[in-house]
This record gives structure tokens, C-alpha cells and sequence, in this order.
């Protein structure tokens, strides 16, 4: 009997301990930037705020990470060929300026209306100059992600995380900075807030390894297309679901301070989304290799304990959400205590899935990833309709929180079936 050999299984775990670590740096000073932003703006202004980040979110990472894990996919399964890896990250840099601009053109068409309908409220400081930004930082987020998804096709797990804690330190910096200074406008903080990412892989792109100059053949283009276009609607789907809550609690009209109170629950919720994007960011080269149901079977036997760790320490954090949420914003944040354990809920299940969905996407089955993001989005969508009416922010929380633990059990369920 083959015995699957303890080195990799070592060296997995030791790239999860390493990046995680750097990646609690990197939530530390988000943390510290979340609650200056939440004490500067105060419930009236802070939800507003959030709603600008989501907008960026949504629009930079509706089809860009599809592109990043194209390029992690094919780049790496072509590590022993440099001329392969090489198109491979020349197509998916070209994809991504084409992309940049198309959501220039896009942010321009729907200005005016996304203003009306999200920032007509009494008392709302984000002008249509402030929304205009939100578009181009998500246009040049798209480009600047080249750089870290580049380091990951690599495996050089020490230069991600080197990018995320300067990210997480320059824009600590820049928020406090204004904050001190009293030049803390929404727009100007949220100029800080999306600048600090994108100045840093402008540096960190020196850095990135030399590439031959080689022509893009049709066939990977091909490829890109066949793998991506299913990624692609799950990444749609992925974008939407993980911000349509915002949208949906800004549409209701409800009172500011109760979407103050969700936007910093959310924002805390960060904090157990770095556990499911570290494990993802260490699995996602490895399972691009996976080729038999043994060596499935053997992935998911391999991460059982690094993917439990990194559960319990969601049910630790879900205890003590109270206590986070006070010390980070204040006693006037009322519900964000109590909203951040229920979202936090659905955050630890997905970690739990975290490695069956990297072997989905490593074994190809893109569509059926797609099909369960779609279902999510669905699910919230739904949900919000029903329920945020009657029982406002916390209704979107437990929404939020039971459709991703029913995700969570499907994605793995059906990487069950793939070992069979």
C-alpha cells in the first residue's frame, strides 16, 4: 500500500502557518483601520462609507479573480514550461487592461443612476465626484491584482503575504494620518482606503520574475476561455452575493444607524474571511495539480487539520464577538455585537468547504462551483426580499449566515462524490 508522503502535507501546512501570520499582521491594522474609520464617521456617516468600498468590491472583482485563478490554474500545471506559463500570464494581463477599461466605461453609464438610488437620503455627504472615484479604483484594483495572483502561480507564499501587510500598514498609515489632521471627509479617507493596495503592487510588480517574450498562441487562449467562463459566472455570482446584502439593506431606506451597524458587523467579518482566503490562497496551486481520485482523496485527508484549526478559531472569535465589536467601535454601535456572530456563522462554514472548492476548481468542474454561487446568490436575494422588511439588518444576517452554511455542505458533498 502507497502511503502518501508527510513532506508536501508539511510544506502545505508550514505555507498555511507562514501567510496566515503575516496575514493576522495585515487584520491587525485593518482592525485598527475599521475603528478609526467607525469612531471618525460616526453611525451617521460610517455605513455610507462601507456602501463606497462594497461598490468598489463589487465592480473590481465581478470578473478579475476569474482571470487570477486562470492564471494560478494554467501558470502553474505549466511550471516546467516557461514559455507555457509565460503566455499564459501575458493573455490574463491583457484580459485584465481590457477589463480595466471596460469598467470605466460602465462605472460613466450607470453613475447618475446608482447615486439616486443608494445615496438619496438626507444628510449623505458622497457626491457623484466620490462615486466616479469608486469606479476608477476598482479599474485600477483590477490591474494591480495581476501582481499577487503572478506570486501565488509561483507559490512564493512570502511575497503575497509581504504585499498584504504593506497594503494593510500604508492605508493604517494614510487613515490615521488624515484622521489626526482632521482632513477626514468621506471622500478623502476613501481615496486613502483604495490608493494603499494599488500604490503597492505598482512597487511590488518590480519585483516579479522575468518572463521570455513569447507570442499568445490560440490555444491559450482557448484555454483561458473554456476554464474562465464558468469561473467567470461564479465570480459574478461570488461578487454580487458577498455585497447584494449591502445593496439590499441601502435600498429598504432603513435608518442610517442601522446600516452603520450592519456595515461594521460586515467590516469585522473580515476578520473570519482572512482564515477561508489564507487557506484558499495556499490550495488553490496545490489542487491544480490533482489529476486522480487518489490524489483527491489524499488532498482533502491532507487539510482536515489545518482547515479545523482555522474552524475552532472562528467559534473562539463568534464568542467574543461582543467584546470585539465594542472595543473596535464603541457602546454606540448597538447591534454590530450581535450582527457580527451571526455573519460570522456562515463564515465558518465557509471554511469548512474551503478545500473541497479549491478541488473542484482544480479538477475543472468550474460550472458546478458557478452553479452553487449562482444558488447563493439566489438564496440572498430571496432571502433579503422576505425578510429585511420585517425584521431589518438582522433578518440580511441570518440570511447571509444559512444560505453560506448551505453552500458550504454542498461544496463539500460534491467533492465527496468526485473521490468515488
Amino acid at each position: 500500500m502507497t502511503q502518501t508522503p508527510a513532506k508536501p502535507r508539511a510544506s502545505w501546512l508550514a505555507s498555511f502557518s507562514s501567510l496566515f501570520i503575516a496575514r493576522v499582521v495585515a487584520s491587525a491594522a485593518t482592525f485598527l483601520v475599521i475603528a478609526i474609520l467607525g469612531r471618525t464617521l460616526g453611525r451617521a456617516h460610517y455605513g455610507d462609507f462601507v456602501i463606497l468600498i462594497t461598490i468598489v468590491k463589487v465592480a473590481a472583482e465581478l470578473f478579475s479573480p476569474a482571470l487570477d485563478i486562470a492564471l494560478v490554474r494554467f501558470s502553474g500545471a505549466a511550471k516546467d514550461n516557461a514559455a507555457d506559463a509565460a503566455a499564459y500570464a501575458r493573455a490574463v494581463l491583457r484580459a485584465k487592461l481590457l477589463l480595466a477599461a471596460v469598467t470605466l466605461l460602465m462605472g460613466a453609464a450607470i453613475l447618475i443612476p446608482l447615486h439616486h438610488l443608494v445615496f438619496a437620503r438626507e444628510g449623505v455627504e458622497v457626491f457623484l465626484s466620490t462615486l466616479a472615484l469608486a469606479f476608477t479604483g476598482a479599474a485600477l484594483m483590477i490591474v494591480a491584482m495581476y501582481v499577487p495572483a503572478c506570486f501565488q502561480a509561483r507559490q512564493h507564499f512570502t511575497a503575497c503575504a509581504v504585499f498584504e501587510v504593506a497594503s494593510a500598514l500604508l492605508r493604517l498609515a494614510a487613515i490615521a494620518t488624515l484622521a489626526y489632521t482632521q482632513h477626514d471627509s468621506i471622500g478623502n479617507l476613501f481615496l486613502a482606503y483604495t490608493a494603499a493596495p494599488v500604490l503597492v503592487a505598482a512597487l511590488a510588480s518590480l519585483w516579479l520574475p522575468s518572463t521570455p517574450r513569447v507570442s499568445i498562441e490560440p490555444r491559450i487562449w482557448r484555454d483561458l476561455v473554456g476554464f474562465a467562463k464558468w469561473v467567470a459566472v461564479a465570480c459574478l455570482c461570488t461578487s454580487l452575493l458577498q455585497r447584494l446584502d449591502v445593496f439590499i439593506v441601502a435600498a429598504y431606506k432603513l435608518p442610517a444607524e442601522a446600516i452603520s451597524d450592519y456595515g461594521a458587523a460586515l467590516q469585522l467579518t473580515l476578520l473570519g474571511d482572512l482564515v477561508n482566503v489564507t487557506l484558499f490562497t495556499i490550495l488553490l496551486p496545490h489542487a491544480s495539480s490533482l489529476a486522480t481520485r487518489d490524489e483527491l482523496r489524499a488532498f482533502l485527508r491532507g487539510f482536515r487539520m489545518p482547515t479545523l484549526f482555522a474552524f475552532l478559531s472562528l467559534v473562539i472569535l463568534t464568542l467574543c464577538s461582543g467584546i470585539v465589536a465594542r472595543l473596535t467601535f464603541g457602546a454606540a454601535y448597538a447591534q454590530t455585537g450581535h450582527l457580527f456572530a451571526i455573519l460570522l456563522v456562515g463564515a465558518a462554514f465557509a471554511v469548512g468547504s474551503a478545500p473541497a472548492g479549491a478541488a473542484l476548481y482544480g479538477l475543472g468542474k468550474s460550472r458546478s462551483i458557478a452553479l452553487i454561487e449562482f444558488a447563493k446568490l439566489a438564496g440572498i436575494l430571496i432571502g433579503g426580499i422576505l425578510f429585511v422588511p420585517r425584521f431589518g439588518v438582522i433578518g440580511m444576517a441570518w440570511t447571509v449566515a444559512l444560505v453560506k452554511g448551505g453552500a458550504g455542505v454542498l461544496t463539500y458533498a460534491l467533492a465527496i462524490t468526485q473521490t468515488k
